[in-house]
């Protein structure tokens, strides 16, 4: 069965969103924040497939985990890509059906 692979990882997406929300900050600076944060960063591979079931894998540690398991980022991350699957999924079902 095909599945969606996407890669999440939370220090880029956190870059990302610092970037986009400050104009006055340098990538620099940025950096300099992320590496103070002193943190564990999630890196998870996300396989959605066409059917709506998920799987989720822990990249540090080669382990499944479960939605339940997800915090923060990793969540959001989940949530708008799940948004993305159910918009196109019901967008293309509208254009076979007009």
């Amino acid at each position: 069965m095909p599945a969606n692979k996407i890669r999440f990882i939370e220090r880029d997406y956190f870059r990302k969103l610092m970037i986009d929300n400050s104009e006055f900050m340098t990538e620099h600076q940025i950096e300099k924040i992320l590496d103070q944060a002193g943190t564990l960063w999630d890196d998870l591979t996300f396989k959605f497939y066409d059917n709506g079931t998920l799987e989720i894998f822990d990249n540090n540690t080669e382990q499944r985990v479960s939605l339940n398991e997800l915090r923060g980022a990793a969540y959001d991350f989940y949530v708008k890509e799940r948004i993305r699957w159910i918009r196109s999924n019901l967008q293309m079902k509208i254009l076979q059906s007009a």
